[in-house]
C-alpha cells in the first residue's frame, strides 16, 4: 500500500499530576487527531474530558501485540492522524512503544513529537544534584537478589542516576542503595507537580530513617542519587581500616567509613577481611 503523506503519529507528552502542565500544541494535537492509543483509557479519559476533547480512544499498552501496530500502520497509510500517549509523562519512557516508533520508521512514515512533562526531568531539576550528566534506570528490580546485582553493576557510573520506586518498596530499595553505594547523597521526590509535592534531599541513611518513620507512604516517588565520586575512591582504605580497627569492631568500622566515604559497607567489609587475613598470615 503506498503511504500517504498526511497519515503520521504524533508522540504527545501528558501532565504528570498537575492537569495544567500541557501544552497549547499537545491539545490541538489530540483534539485533531483521529485516534489517540493510550495505556489506560480509564486514566486518559479523565484528561481529555477535563479538555472536553471527545476523540476516540483505543489501547496501546505493554500487551498489545503486532495485531495493533498493524493496525496504527494501516491507519496512518490511509492518510490518519494518530496520537500515542502514555498515562502520565512522555510516552516511551519507561513506557511501551519503542516497537512501534521502530517499524513505522522503518516504513519510512512520518513520526513527530510533542514534548512536554517528564518525571525524570522534573526531578532531576529539583534534587539539588549535578545535572551535567545523569543515567536513568527506571524501575528497580523487584526481587532482593536481582536488585543487589542490578546496583552492584552500576555503582560505579559517575553521573547522577535517576530510579523510579513504588511506595511499598521505597525503604527496602534504600537499605540496599546504602549497602551497595554506601551513604550518598541522595533526593526523594515524590507526587511531583501535585498538591502534595514533597521533595527531600539528605544522605541514604538519613532518607531511610525519614521514611522508616511514617505511617503511610503514598504517590509515585523518583530517587535520585549521586554518582561515583572519584575523590572519595582515592582515599587510602586500608589506612583508613587500620585506624578505625583500633577502636571499634568490624562490623562498627564498616558502617563508619561507609557513612563517611563513598565506599559501601560491603567493600569496606571485604578490605577487612584481606587485612585479617594478611596480619594471620604474617
Amino acid at each position: 500500500m503506498k503511504n500517504n503523506k498526511d497519515g503520521k503519529l504524533t508522540i504527545i507528552s501528558l501532565p504528570i499530576g498537575n492537569l495544567k502542565d500541557i501544552t497549547i500544541r499537545a491539545l490541538e494535537e489530540l483534539q485533531s487527531s483521529d485516534l489517540i492509543f493510550c495505556e489506560d483509557k480509564r486514566i486518559t479519559i479523565k484528561l481529555l474530558n477535563h479538555y472536553n476533547i471527545s476523540n476516540k480512544l483505543m489501547s496501546y499498552n505493554e500487551h498489545s501485540d503486532r495485531s495493533t501496530r498493524e493496525f496504527i500502520i494501516n491507519q496512518i497509510n490511509k492518510g490518519k492522524s494518530i496520537s500515542l500517549v502514555s498515562d502520565a509523562g512522555t510516552p516511551l519512557i519507561s513506557d511501551p512503544g519503542y516497537k512501534l516508533i521502530r517499524e513505522l520508521k522503518e516504513k519510512n512514515l512520518t513520526v513527530t513529537s510533542c514534548p512536554g512533562p517528564s518525571s525524570p526531568i522534573t526531578a532531576i531539576t529539583l534534587a539539588g544534584l549535578p545535572t551535567d550528566k545523569f543515567f536513568f534506570s527506571g524501575f528497580l528490580p523487584v526481587k532482593s537478589k536481582a536488585r543487589k546485582d542490578y546496583l552492584l553493576k552500576i555503582k560505579n557510573i559517575e553521573s547522577t542516576i535517576i530510579f523510579f520506586e513504588s511506595p511499598n518498596r521505597i525503604v527496602k530499595s534504600l537499605e540496599t542503595i546504602l549497602e551497595i553505594f554506601g551513604d550518598r547523597n541522595i533526593a526523594i521526590c515524590r507526587e511531583l507537580t501535585k498538591k502534595f509535592e514533597e521533595v527531600i534531599t539528605l544522605k541514604v541513611s538519613e532518607a531511610i530513617k525519614n521514611l522508616s518513620s511514617r505511617d503511610n507512604i503514598k504517590g509515585e516517588i523518583v530517587i535520585v542519587i549521586e554518582g561515583e565520586v572519584k575523590k572519595d575512591k582515592s582515599q587510602n582504605l586500608e589506612a583508613i581500616l587500620k585506624d578505625a580497627l583500633k577502636s571499634m569492631s568490624l562490623s562498627d568500622a564498616a558502617k563508619e567509613i561507609s557513612n563517611y566515604t563513598n565506599f559501601s559497607k560491603k567493600e569496606v567489609y571485604n578490605a577487612a577481611l584481606v587485612l585479617k587475613d594478611r596480619k594471620n598470615e604474617s
